[in-house]
């Protein structure tokens, strides 16, 4: 009897292969869902028509190299194209200004998108018949839902994952991951586990490991609920995209993907569900890459367009709205993650054993208002977080705009440490989101040893152990740092 994963992909490639057999780059991490995939596959496909992708992301060391070897072999076991892409993603991460995650992804979806093209010219196949699965099922779907609901997105953010998109296909999309296991024990198949799957510390995971089991207390099938909704979503999404369309038509003026000027009145006029997917259309479009334009973004341009002519807003990544009486204005200038809105920082090191009792109290007086803005590092603390990390060098911390995953070892009021995501911290403070999108960081990583200008993290402070002493002071301006 088949399993329930072997009857959802069934279903899935009797449709796919209607028009005869098609040619996969499948991506395969190592993990029970890509593992469970690869082997679905074969049951459909020569194993010519295959090739298999693996992404070393170079973040959890051995781990990493370990996972690459588990998925190599599986390949040579059962005469697979096998290739390996390795890349220094934290480093990607870095010099794009995102987060790992957002790079990670970028980086696996470029790397299948290039190997399925480069397969079509060596053969002579038709541009797009090379197909690229990926292995995600109901709960990343229910995931994406949830996480997106929570950052504030639109219909579209809350569409969730599509069972297939341009040359991207997802096979096991109606399957669940119990679905999933249960084959993989059916055949015998062992699988690799990402250790950082149960860091708590990022978003995902919360909602992975703890949300979404919580809900299926309430119901069982609370995740497969959850990715009904959001293809019902995307239906309604699909539509709707069409009435945008004709809106943009009388609404916008000119747009040169910088400056885009719009009929005030026209807008006004819109539903309001109609004016908010325009306006974040229009985001989007000129934040290209950019993710963290969402509905709080969209409702502010409203608000603001219903009122009096001369008022101005500020909206991320350096993008300005202008109200006059009959115009609205969206202009971008710099980037708010620019390199030139990175503070310049002096860094001093230091023996604690050159300074006297004295200087070292003063280190942490909380009546020095310059201490908003100066502060002291354990530096061989910053090397233990920095080796968990997997950094190495003479600079292994970086100051940075915040990145989604960072996160601040605090201590609890029982006094043990845990983590705090950064993106919590600043919503307690009530900050608003262009305030947000300003603040900088001190970081290792994603753990953050510094909110600049405001608290410090606990994981890099000083005591009466610490040996050398890394002073780092950040330039203040009427209160505020200098970006």
């Amino acid at each position: 009897m088949l399993t329930k994963a072997e009857i959802v992909c069934k279903e899935y490639m009797d449709e796919m292969m209607a028009g005869g057999p098609v040619r996969l780059v499948i991506g395969v991490s190592g993990g029970a869902d890509s593992i469970c995939l690869l082997f679905l596959m074969k049951k459909y496909l020569p194993g010519e028509n295959i090739r298999v992708l693996h992404i070393n992301h170079m973040i959890r060391g051995m781990d990493a190299d370990e996972d690459s070897l588990f998925v190599k072999n599986i390949c040579e076991n059962e005469g697979l194209f096998f290739k390996e892409i390795k890349e220094d993603v934290p480093e990607l991460a870095k010099t794009a200004g995102c987060s790992e995650e957002e790079a990670g992804r970028k980086l696996r979806y470029e790397s299948f998108e290039k190997e399925a093209a480069a397969w079509e010219q060596e053969e002579g196949l038709p541009a797009g018949s090379v197909k690229i699965a990926v292995a995600h099922h109901i709960e990343d779907s229910a995931e994406t839902f949830l996480f997106n609901l929570f950052r504030g997105s639109g219909i579209r953010g809350l569409s969730g994952i599509a069972d297939k998109r341009d040359r991207i296909i997802r096979p096991l999309l109606n399957a669940t991951r119990e679905d999933i296991e249960e084959y993989l024990e059916s055949i015998g198949r062992d699988f690799r586990t990402d250790s950082t799957n149960s860091d708590t510390s990022y978003a995902r995971n919360r909602i992975r490991n703890l949300i979404l089991p919580e809900a299926s207390r309430i119901c069982s099938t609370a995740s497969g609920h959850i990715a009904s909704a959001s293809r019902k979503l995307r239906d309604i999404t699909e539509y709707l995209d069409d009435v945008v369309d004709d809106a943009c038509k009388t609404v916008i003026i000119s747009s040169d993907g910088k400056v885009t000027l719009m009929d005030k009145k026209a807008f006004n006029d819109l539903p309001g569900v109609i004016a908010s997917m325009l306006i974040l259309k229009v985001l989007t479009s000129m934040t290209p890459g950019k993710k963290d334009i969402g509905e709080v973004h969209a409702g502010a341009v409203m608000n603001m367009a219903k009122a009096d002519s001369g008022k101005h807003l500020d909206l991320p990544y350096g993008i300005s709205a202008d109200f006059s009486h009959d115009r609205i204005t969206l202009a971008r200038g710099i980037d708010s993650d620019d390199e030139d809105s990175v503070p310049e920082a002096i860094e001093t090191l230091m023996k604690a054993s050159d300074l006297s009792q004295e200087e070292k109290d003063a280190l942490f007086d909380p009546s020095n208002p310059l201490n908003r803005y100066t502060k002291y590092f354990d530096c061989d603390k910053i090397s233990l977080i920095s080796s968990k990390f997997g950094i190495t060098g003479s600079q292994t911390h970086e100051i940075r705009a915040r990145r989604s995953g960072d996160y601040l070892v605090i201590r609890d009021r029982a006094g043990n440490p845990c983590k705090k995501s950064v993106s919590d911290y600043l919503t307690d403070l009530k900050l608003s989101a262009p305030d947000k999108d300003k603040i900088r960081v001190l970081a290792v990583g994603n753990e953050v040893l510094w909110v600049i200008g405001y608290r410090m993290g606990d994981s890099a402070k000083l005591t009466e152990d610490t040996v050398n002493i890394l002073k780092v002071e950040v330039e203040a301006k009427n209160g505020r740092t200098s970006y």
